[in-house]
């Protein structure tokens, strides 16, 4: 693997007036836009673009710097968690739900209305999308794939939730073109999806049983919590993806919008510049190109890649530990 996709991206949430105080997401507009212009700052200095997945309130909230934004590089996604819309907009009476949660016909509803109000701030449709918590069902790519979308980064391989219908045990570790009828594997659709990417080399358990990979989000401060350091994470992912050598590679960096990301003794600002240097003392040992790159760079990457047929695979003795696996064209 000569190169690998730096991937910067940012869940911009709406306030928690709207919410819940304990939610995800600043406390007014004000704190909302320096977590995004110190987020835009600091990606500058690692040479990446960025890519932000916009609450429906937080493009309505703040449409004139998303588009001053998306004019100077930045690539522009939905995010939606349905429960915050649905306090926002229906009072809690519609779409009161994580996204995994809703039906085929109720996630179409949703993004459909929601999208439109997103578009109407931002001055065109998001083709690009992140639900909240990575919350998704087997009806997600499908929906999203009808109503236009090229791509999104839509989830967290390993992560176990399933108060929030966020599971993704077993799922691709790498971009790949979505499934229709199984979100864990790759498919046919046009859709791209970009995982978050993880270190396999160990599940941590955190409250109630959570489980989860570590990654690159400075919002988690994992070595102080789970005792994985960030040299071992930014290490262990780049190796990882090497042994694989998918055809498109992927180094993914993850937070919210209610950090103080233009104050550089922020405990997120030290923990991105701790982990980027480890990223960037990763690649350079193992002579890999980084190259900075928006969602849709790598969807485009992923396009151009050649269609590679899956073989059929039998039942047959599945549990032996060797042989040869057998398929309908072996």
């Amino acid at each position: 693997m000569e190169s690998v996709h730096v991937f910067m991206t940012m869940d911009c949430e709406p306030t928690t007036a709207t919410s819940h105080p304990d939610a995800t997401g600043p406390r007014d507009w004000a704190h909302g836009e320096r977590a995004v212009r110190g987020w835009w700052k600091l990606a500058q200095e690692h040479g990446c673009p960025v890519t932000f997945f916009i609450h429906p309130e937080t493009a309505v909230g703040q449409a004139a710097m998303w588009r001053e934004l998306e004019a100077e590089g930045a690539c522009l996604g939905l995010h939606m968690h349905p429960w915050k819309y649905s306090m926002w907009k229906h009072g809690g009476k519609r779409y009161l739900a994580h996204f995994g949660g809703l039906s085929a016909e109720e996630q179409h509803a949703l993004l459909s209305e929601a999208g439109a109000i997103w578009a109407d701030a931002i001055g065109h449709a998001p083709l690009y999308f992140r639900p909240g918590t990575y919350s998704a069902n087997d009806s997600m790519y499908a929906v999203l794939s009808s109503l236009g979308y090229d791509g999104g980064s839509c989830s967290a391989p390993g992560r176990v939730l399933p108060e929030m219908q966020a599971i993704w045990t077993g799922a691709e570790l790498d971009p790949h073109r979505a499934n229709a009828v199984f979100r864990q594997t790759a498919g046919e659709l046009d859709f791209v999806n970009v995982p978050q990417s993880m270190d396999m080399s160990r599940l941590l358990e955190g409250r109630i049983g959570r489980r989860m990979y570590a990654d690159l989000r400075p919002d988690v401060d994992w070595p102080g919590q789970y005792g994985a350091a960030w040299s071992t994470i930014a290490t262990n992912i780049l190796a990882q993806t090497m042994a694989r050598n998918p055809a498109v590679g992927t180094i993914g960096v993850q937070t919210h919008n209610h950090y103080e990301y233009l104050d550089p003794e922020c405990p997120q600002v030290q923990r991105l510049r701790a982990m980027m240097a480890e990223v960037r003392k990763a690649c350079d040992e193992a002579g890999v190109q980084r190259r900075g790159s928006t969602l849709a760079d790598i969807v485009q990457a992923v396009r151009a890649t050649p269609r590679v047929a899956t073989p059929f695979v039998v039942e047959g003795a599945i549990f032996e530990s060797q042989g040869k696996v057998p398929t309908l064209q072996s």
